[in-house]
């Protein structure tokens, strides 16, 4: 069984200092947002075997947000340009792939509209949207990583911050 947990970014500052979508870091409420989510999240799993994020600031300050939740040491977050992508899911898909496959739980952080639709298709039970901070756990009746793209995979969480009050 392999379970994988798609999280988008939370709540970015509205610009960065040098005016590059890159360089945009968590505002206050991104921080705050987060950190309820990742918290009530490390409530309801057992712990993650590997985190990947995006290099653009907001998700990898998302993604050191969950990790410190999770106790996954923060500085063993991996890093793949690839995330910072914002249409298609093939960049995604890919990664997925290629994870080891001793790897039981998987986390991706990164931007929509590539997320939502990652979502979309590993999960005919998900048709939601995936607003800043959103959190979709799948699980996948699979032994390996390399056959998670041409499954479907059952729906284990859905988490918002206005699901959670």
């Amino acid at each position: 069984m392999k379970n994988l947990y798609i999280i988008r970014h939370s709540k970015a500052q509205e610009y960065a200092p040098d005016h590059s979508d890159f360089n945009r870091c968590l505002a206050e409420y991104g921080v705050e947002k987060a950190t309820l989510i990742a918290d009530h999240l490390a409530k309801h799993i057992d712990g993650v075997d590997l985190i990947v994020s995006s290099p653009a600031c907001r998700a990898l300050e998302t993604a050191r947000i969950f990790g410190k939740a999770l106790d996954y040491p923060t500085e063993d977050i991996v890093k793949l340009q690839p995330l910072y992508h914002f249409g298609g899911i093939e960049y995604a898909m890919e990664i997925i792939e290629h994870v080891e496959d001793d790897v039981e739980t998987l986390m991706l952080f990164g931007h929509n509209p590539t997320f939502n639709a990652l979502a979309w298709h590993l999960c005919p039970d998900f048709r939601d949207g995936m607003p800043t901070s959103a959190v979709v756990g799948l699980s996948f009746n699979t032994s390996s990583w390399a056959k998670v793209p041409k499954l479907k995979g059952d729906l284990l969480t859905y988490l918002t911050k206005r699901k959670l009050g």
